[in-house]
């Protein structure tokens, strides 16, 4: 699957294939935006064959446990995955980094995921205030499609997509579990990819 995507400034293209030599894949859901429409995509590529795909979710301290569950299960509603929920994984008592590693090792070991799929994006230096940039390595058994992609790159794949509506289900702050503050890195930064391709947020009606 290949996917132009981002504001027509500075389009990149998404290549996301399907392992050739595994069948049980694993998707990391914090009911983001980044990894909703990442669930999203492998569903659209492994429908209709025999991969079996199961989503996971960390329940991280910004809220995942309340917004993977709706996204999980309207993505799963749109290819007929009745009662689709995310597994909770991890140990959230760890640094935050640690939490995800320990969750990805969690669904190799006890679900027998042999291929994760996060979805990790190119944060910019003025949405990472007080964090160090996330470095990742992409391995056989673990895939960043989304590592060389902005948020403003991903906000626009659910445009290009017709899956606009999906973005009422996502999550963005790093400090309010239930509502946006509007002022965090995760809020700025999606402000900062909405305006940058000149649309409005539906969770700012």
């Amino acid at each position: 699957m290949k996917l132009e995507c981002g504001p027509i400034h500075n389009t990149r293209t998404l290549e996301l294939y399907l392992p050739t030599d595994y069948k049980r894949l694993g998707v990391m859901v914090s009911g983001g935006i980044d990894s909703t429409i990442l669930y999203y995509l492998i569903l659209s590529l492994t429908k209709n064959t025999d991969y079996y795909v199961r989503p996971f979710c960390v329940k991280r301290k910004e809220g995942s446990i309340y917004h993977a569950k709706p996204a999980v299960e309207e993505v799963g509603r749109l290819f007929n995955r009745d009662n689709d929920f995310p597994t909770f994984v991890g140990n959230n008592t760890l640094p935050e980094l640690e939490q995800v590693e320990s969750g990805i090792s969690d669904a190799y070991n006890y679900a027998k995921i042999e291929v994760m799929y996060v979805g990790v994006i190119a944060n910019r230096d003025e949405h990472l205030i007080g964090y160090d940039k996330t470095i990742v390595t992409e391995t056989e058994n673990l895939k960043f499609p989304f590592q060389h992609l902005e948020k403003s790159h991903v906000v626009d794949l659910y445009y290009r997509l017709g899956l606009e509506y999906l973005l009422a289900y996502t999550h963005s702050c790093d400090h309010n579990q239930h509502e946006h503050c509007w002022n965090c890195n995760g809020c700025n930064e999606r402000m900062w990819a909405f305006s940058q391709l000149n649309k409005k947020d539906p969770k700012r009606v």
